[in-house]
């Protein structure tokens, strides 16, 4: 019997949940149904790391996984730089315990080409930058789901945490959390 993983469509707007910063960002998911995959996976960290070293990326992305495919980020002041500190996937798989798939540093610079790019590997989203510019472009992946779990849905939630930042004044910047759900499940 074959089993299949799906993400359920979803569009998830972001709404601030932070005192300070509140509005600053908001998020969009892509919407379109994502099929789990009941195998191991390659992150983009793996795979950019493995093209800079001209070698063949290693698995690591458990079994089974899902994929978040793009991140959009709507600014509220795009004369501003914004910079994303960190990603946050939480789920709980049915049966399972919460899990997280966190992305920083490295790992979140990879999601997007020109971030990976920069001498700093810093997630900077730059003042008065083209709508295009504001997006991920590579897939977030999360895995370690049973497919064992038969036929289920399940929600998640994702956290975006960083600042914004005149680019002219280092001394004028305001952090922001926001936080979106999603949901995904599995189809025999």
């Amino acid at each position: 019997m074959k089993k299949t993983l799906f993400l359920l469509p979803i569009i998830a707007f972001l709404t601030s949940c932070s005192g300070g910063g509140e509005g600053l960002v908001e998020i969009s998911v892509t919407s379109s149904v994502r099929l789990t995959i009941p195998a191991v996976g390659y992150s983009c960290l793996a795979r950019k790391t493995a093209a800079d070293g001209n070698t063949t990326p290693s698995s690591d992305v458990s079994a089974a996984y899902f994929t978040i495919p793009k991140l959009t980020f709507k600014l509220q002041d795009p004369t501003r730089d914004t910079y994303i500190s960190q990603i946050k996937v939480t789920y709980t798989p049915p049966g399972g315990s919460e899990t997280s798939c966190v992305f920083g540093g490295d790992s979140l610079a990879a999601l997007r080409l020109t971030w990976w790019e920069t001498s700093l590997k810093e997630a900077k989203i730059a003042a008065n930058s083209a709508e295009a510019d504001r997006a991920t472009d590579c897939p977030m992946y999360c895995g370690g789901i049973s497919v064992d779990a038969g036929n289920f849905t399940s929600s998640g939630t994702i956290k975006v945490y960083g600042y914004t930042q005149d680019p002219n004044n280092d001394d004028d910047s305001t952090g922001f959390t926001t936080t979106t759900y999603f949901t995904f499940g599995s189809q025999m």
